[in-house]
């Protein structure tokens, strides 16, 4: 078995497809290089409807590496949620109603003639920037993900580390709310329900009806995205929605620092990408981690953003391909 850095012949062609909750990026990279990028909306009510999808971006995506004189020798998935990942499942995603249960490898293999590999998302994206990005060099690195929801993963010793059952890094569901919002996992006070994309609205249109100052109307905080334009012109409740969101993030980090002896931590997601989160998350973990071993830690944002998600699933799929060991034995 090759460890990841001892292979990289660069000739592969792969394509990389990042699965979120309202939208699905394709992505082709070819001799180390992205080539082609495109992002598609979607609602999809059944496992049905998602799979064709799916299953029509990557045909489409086959004819366009033809086109160009290229096969895909391998295509890689990442998917928001639970994956079972040796059986090439999507098990469960709390932000994909009505999705659950379904084979998306055998599916997409029956369908394209290149084989598939299934990983959580925010793992792919890890790997993007531990490979690539802001984590190169890195021992032992968390990845927060802030969307819609929020995802997790973790580099261990070099190697991911996915835990028993395989689902390791769902930091969005550690409660931090006694009796709190309803979370998409079933359970409620989930760190996602207070410092996701979805909480930072919640929170700003909830503090709006009860007559809190703002230069926003509530039409006007139509997301996290449109939020972060007022916190950063000086809006105070759009500030506040912002850092009450990073003290919690900070909370859980304090969690992870302590228990897990990082190196880095990194920070990615559309919501991410305001700069209105680091700073106050570190901040708060500095002052509540255990000092020794917090010294050194360091903290970055991700460098590829939207990208990596996609970017990482073509990474992934190419090292599993050449058959590097990845995982954690």
């Amino acid at each position: 078995m090759k460890r990841v850095n001892e292979t990289n012949d660069g000739g592969r062609t792969v394509a990389g497809v990042d699965i979120g909750g309202t939208k699905v990026r394709f992505v082709i990279r070819s001799r180390c290089v992205t080539i082609y990028s495109h992002v598609v909306p979607y609602v999809a009510a059944s496992n049905a409807e998602f799979l064709r999808l799916i299953v029509s971006g990557l045909e489409d995506l086959k004819v366009l590496a033809f086109k160009r004189g290229l096969t895909l020798d391998a295509i890689g998935m990442g998917c928001a949620g639970m994956v079972d990942r040796k059986r090439g499942v999507l098990r469960f995603s709390p932000n994909m109603t009505g999705i659950c249960e379904i084979g998306l490898v055998r599916a997409v293999e029956d369908a394209t003639g290149s084989p598939a590999f299934l990983e959580n998302d925010v793992k792919c994206a890890l790997f993007a920037e531990w490979t690539e990005g802001a984590a190169t060099g890195a021992r032992n690195v968390v990845m927060l993900s802030i969307g819609t929801g929020i995802g997790g993963a973790l580099i261990l010793n070099n190697r991911f580390y996915v835990g028993h059952h395989g689902y390791a890094g769902e930091i969005g569901h550690i409660p931090v709310v006694q009796r709190g919002c309803l979370c998409g996992c079933g359970k409620r006070g989930c760190l996602e329900t207070v410092a996701s994309g979805t909480a930072i609205e919640r929170y700003v249109r909830e503090s709006l009806d009860r007559g809190a100052a703002s230069v926003m109307m509530r039409e006007e905080a139509l997301d996290a995205q449109h939020i972060a334009a007022f916190a950063q012109s000086g809006d105070r409740l759009a500030a506040r929605a912002f850092r009450r969101a990073a003290q919690y993030l900070g909370r859980v980090v304090t969690i992870l620092v302590d228990t897990l002896d990082l190196d880095m931590i990194v920070l990615g997601g559309g919501v991410a990408k305001s700069g209105l989160l680091l700073d106050e998350m570190k901040q708060y973990a500095a002052a509540h981690s255990l000092s020794l071993l917090f010294e050194g830690v360091a903290f970055a944002e991700a460098r590829f953003q939207n990208d990596a998600g996609a970017l990482g699933a073509a990474l992934l799929a190419e090292k599993q391909l050449e058959g590097c060991s990845i995982y954690e034995v």
